[in-house]
C-alpha cells in the first residue's frame, strides 16, 4: 500500500512580518529629510505623511513574497541570499522612511544625560541590539505558544509538517535562547549608551551592560548542558569556523591598516564582528543538520 504524499503546511510568515512591521513603524516618526523631499515633489503633505507609516509595511511583506517568488525550486542557500537581498532592501526603505523609536534617546538621556550622536559602530552596536530583541520575540513565541507560532514565522510552505512540531520538553530550549538573545541585546544597547553617555554618566550603563552579558552567558551555559552530541557538535563547528572567518578579517584589516588604508580596529568592532558571523554560521551549520537529519528520515 503506498503512503500517501504529505500535504505541504500552509504558513503565515509574510502576515506575521507585516503586523510586526506594522507596530514598528507605530513606535516611530517620519523622517523629516525623506518626508521634506517628497513634500518637494508636490506630494499633499498629509499624504506624505501618512506614506511614510505605509510604504515600509508594504515593502516588508512584498520583499517576502518577491523572495519566496523568486527563490522558489532553488537551493535553501540561494533562496535565503534572496531573502537577505530582498530583507535588507526593505530595511533600507523602512529606515528612510521612519525614525523608529524616536522618543527613546530621549528617555535615556533622562537617566544618563545628553548622548554624543553615533558613530557607524554606535548604529550597528543599536542595530544588533534590535535584531536580538526581534529574534528573542520570535525564539519566545514559539517558547509560549509552540506549533502555532512556528507556523506564524515560516516565509515559505514546508513540505514536512512535523518541522513545525514543537514538543512539550523543546520549549525550555526556546525560553532559554529567547532569554539568551534578549540579555545579550540588553548588553549591547546598554555598551552604546556608554559609548555615547559622559564620561560621569557612563558607570550605569556599564554596570547594566555586564550584568546582562553575565546573564546570556548564563544561559548559554545552561543551554549547552541540556545539548546532547549532535548539539554540541554543532555549536562547536559553529564557534570554529567563526573564528577561523573573524581571524582572517582581521589579519586583512591589519594589512590594510598597516598600509594606512584602515583605522586601528575598535574592541566593540571585534565584538560585533564575532557576534555577526557566529549568529551567520551558526545558522547555517544548524540549517545544513537540520536538512541532513531530513535526508534521513528523521523529524527536523
Amino acid at each position: 500500500m503506498s503512503q500517501q504524499p504529505k500535504t505541504p503546511a500552509r504558513t503565515y510568515g509574510a502576515l506575521t512580518l507585516g503586523i510586526v512591521a506594522a507596530l514598528l513603524a507605530a513606535n516611530g516618526r517620519p523622517d523629516g529629510e525623506t518626508l521634506a523631499a517628497v513634500t518637494n515633489w508636490g506630494f499633499p503633505a498629509s499624504i506624505a505623511y501618512g506614506a511614510m507609516y505605509v510604504v515600509p509595511v508594504a515593502a516588508i511583506v512584498a520583499a517576502i513574497l518577491i523572495g519566496r517568488w523568486l527563490g522558489r525550486g532553488r537551493s535553501s542557500l540561494v533562496r535565503w541570499g534572496i531573502y537577505a537581498l530582498c530583507g535588507a532592501a526593505a530595511g533600507f526603505i523602512l529606515g528612510l522612511c521612519l525614525e523608529l523609536f524616536a522618543g527613546v534617546p530621549g528617555l535615556i538621556a533622562v537617566a544618563t544625560g545628553p548622548l554624543a550622536e553615533p558613530t557607524i559602530l554606535d548604529v550597528v552596536l543599536w542595530s544588533f541590539a534590535g535584531l536580538c530583541m526581534a529574534l528573542a520575540l520570535m525564539v519566545g513565541g514559539v517558547a509560549l505558544f509552540g506549533a502555532g507560532a512556528m507556523t506564524a514565522l515560516q516565509v515559505e510552505e514546508v513540505n514536512d509538517p512535523e518541522c513545525l512540531d514543537v514538543h512539550n520538553r523543546e520549549r525550555p530550549v526556546f525560553g532559554w535562547s529567547a532569554f539568551g538573545m534578549v540579555t545579550l541585546g540588553l548588553s549591547c544597547a546598554a555598551l552604546a549608551v556608554a559609548r555615547q553617555a559622559g564620561e560621569e554618566e557612563r558607570l550605569v550603563p556599564v554596570a547594566v551592560a555586564l550584568f546582562a552579558f553575565m546573564l546570556s552567558a548564563w544561559a548559554s551555559y545552561l543551554l549547552w548542558r541540556g545539548f546532547d552530541e549532535m548539539q554540541r557538535r554543532q555549536v562547536m563547528d559553529a564557534s570554529a569556523s567563526s573564528a577561523i572567518v573573524v581571524t582572517l578579517g582581521t589579519f586583512v584589516w591589519a594589512l590594510a591598516q598597516a598600509l594606512g588604508l584602515a583605522p586601528a580596529i575598535d574592541a566593540t568592532g571585534v565584538f560585533l564582528a564575532l557576534c555577526v558571523v557566529q549568529i551567520v554560521v551558526a545558522s547555517y551549520v544548524t540549517s545544513r543538520a537540520v536538512g541532513g537529519a531530513s535526508l534521513l528520515g528523521k523529524p527536523a
